[in-house]
């Protein structure tokens, strides 16, 4: 048992306040963010969700874009090391701020916890760490 959820976020200004402003979900520009990060998946809405569904299944993508702030939730982002990310996800944050939160909380006696974040100021890597 435990916990798991990754995701990017993209960021042209501070996340928290603009997220903290309740803005308008733009769904034409979630698909078409959605479609030129996965140009090789068949990708179609799904039902309205929320923010705190980072953890989908492999064949969904948790994705919502706002007024200067895009989330992404995906398979490809739950892995240890941030530098194995493939360079699309990164170049997709242009000249804003990308963040990628990964973790997997798990209870056993061999492994506590184990996750990943990093910061991208445009292209250029600026923070990794992996517990």
């Amino acid at each position: 048992m435990g916990a798991k959820t990754w995701m990017l976020v993209y960021a042209d200004r501070n996340a928290r306040e603009a997220l903290r402003e309740r803005p308008l979900l733009d769904r034409e520009a979630t698909l078409t963010f959605a479609r030129t990060l996965f140009p090789g998946e068949t990708l179609e809405p799904l039902d309205d969700g929320d923010l705190s569904y980072t953890c989908p299944p492999d064949n969904e993508l948790c994705a919502a874009c706002f007024p200067g702030v895009s989330v992404l939730a995906a398979k490809e982002f739950g892995g240890d090391y941030p530098s194995k990310l493939p360079p699309r996800f990164i170049t997709a944050g242009r000249s804003g701020t990308t963040y990628l939160h990964a973790m997997h909380s798990v209870s056993t006696g061999l492994r506590m916890r184990n996750g990943a974040t990093a910061n991208w100021f445009g292209r250029s890597v600026s923070r990794r760490t992996m517990a």
